[in-house]
């Protein structure tokens, strides 16, 4: 491994968690019924299982760190 590839993995996995981290939090609150919307006049809670969409969408980015890592190690070989 050179020294720009830890680099590069080490930034996008920075990259990667400061959103997903926020959204996984927000996936777990509104599974525990702490969320609620409000879109113009309406407001509302959110149903729990959105919590399982907002957790996904929180682990998706983290697939960016490994695929940078999957890259370098194939391409390094």
């Amino acid at each position: 491994m050179s020294k720009n590839t830890g680099l590069w993995l080490a930034l996008s996995a920075v990259v990667a968690a400061c959103p997903s981290l926020f959204c996984f939090v927000f996936g777990v609150a509104t599974l525990f019924g702490g969320g609620s919307y409000e879109v113009g006049a309406e407001s509302g809670q959110m149903p729990p299982s959105m919590g399982l969409v907002f957790l996904c969408l929180g682990l998706l980015p983290w697939l960016l760190p490994a695929g940078v890592w999957f890259y370098t190690r194939r391409r390094s070989a």
